[in-house]
């Protein structure tokens, strides 16, 4: 989500050396991204190692940046921001780590895209209007695996070849299986779809049991080693349908159109601004505190409302509004 962000910094700063802090997971998201000079990333599960963190801490801190921009004001990154020792620092007004920054904004609780947040972050140093198009570069070996992977299932020739991310690390965005089963049954029977069910370290189990309640035959992604792997075959594909995932702002950045099905997450901070190629279904429910409680929900109401006919309706929808733009 800090894509465009990063872009409209090389716009204004076309000669610095941009760096970028980032955990390990999303190391693939940004490696190839032009408008770093340098990617400086943390391991979770190492920085509890004391000699690991105070290493990263000597990087920061020896680089003598001049100005840092802390897009997430969590405590690590404004730790990380106040042991820079830059003359500017950038970060919300959130008590107390304000007091880590020497540029404070404030944050106008207005819901919002949460790319366009972080270009907001940038409006104190005079950059405004900044596109909120996603970036993801990938290399050609990840594409020259997603032509070989469509062209032994050959499905190229479908109709219309349509991605399905049933997963989720968050068991309150899991949308159930034998919903996407019979969403990806219609789906082939009606529109003649390809359907291709994607999935990450660990969640194969989840894509085959989809597999096993279908009536028809999707294609099961092969296993992934990268997200430039993952992205590239999401590239291949016409559109996406899914949970709130990561997997999902993939497909964005990649150009395709898509639909999520939302659990208790905000729709406006993770859907793209674009209404007219990118749907949401999202079931308000009367649930106390969701915010605090949804780590231990057991009934999850919010999704099981949602209907395979509820996401018929939506997929219509799109198509139609996708051929009154084409």
């Amino acid at each position: 989500m800090c894509t465009p962000a990063l872009r409209a910094l090389r716009s204004r700063y076309k000669d610095s050396h941009i760096a970028f802090l980032t955990e390990k997971e999303s190391y693939d998201l940004l490696s190839l991204n032009p408008y770093l000079d340098e990617l400086i990333v943390l391991d979770k599960e190492r920085y509890k190692n004391p000699f690991y963190s105070v290493k990263k801490i000597w990087k920061v801190r020896k680089s003598s940046f001049d100005l840092v921009v802390d897009f997430f004001g969590n405590p690590r990154s404004a730790y990380f921001s106040f042991i820079s020792g830059a003359k500017h620092r950038i970060g919300y007004d959130h008590p107390p780590r304000r007091y880590f920054y020497n540029m404070v904004i404030k944050d106008d609780k207005t819901p919002k895209y949460a790319a366009q947040t972080r270009l907001d972050v940038l409006k104190i140093l005079g950059i405004e209007n900044g596109e909120v198009k996603l970036d993801f570069f990938i290399p050609d070996e990840a594409r020259l695996f997603a032509k070989k992977f469509f062209a032994e299932n050959k499905i190229e020739s479908k109709n219309l070849l349509i991605s399905l991310s049933p997963t989720s690390r968050r068991h309150f965005n899991r949308w159930p299986l034998e919903r996407y089963a019979r969403l990806a049954d219609w789906l082939i029977s009606r529109f003649d779809a390809g359907i291709i069910l994607v999935w990450g370290p660990g969640e194969k189990k989840v894509v085959e049991r989809i597999k096993h309640l279908m009536k028809k035959d999707p294609v099961v992604s092969w296993e992934t080693k990268n997200l430039f792997e993952l992205g590239a075959i999401l590239e291949g594909c016409d559109l996406h349908i899914g949970n709130d995932n990561g997997t999902k702002h993939i497909a964005v950045a990649m150009g395709k159109p898509t639909i999520t099905i939302y659990g208790p997450h905000s729709p406006v901070s993770w859907t793209y601004p674009d209404f007219s190629r990118h749907k949401f279904l999202k079931k308000e429910v009367d649930c106390p505190d969701c915010n605090n409680t949804k780590h231990k929900c057991s009934q999850l109401s919010c999704l099981d409302l949602i209907t395979v006919k509820d996401v018929q309706k939506t997929f219509v929808q799109l198509l139609s509004e996708l051929k009154d733009l084409s």
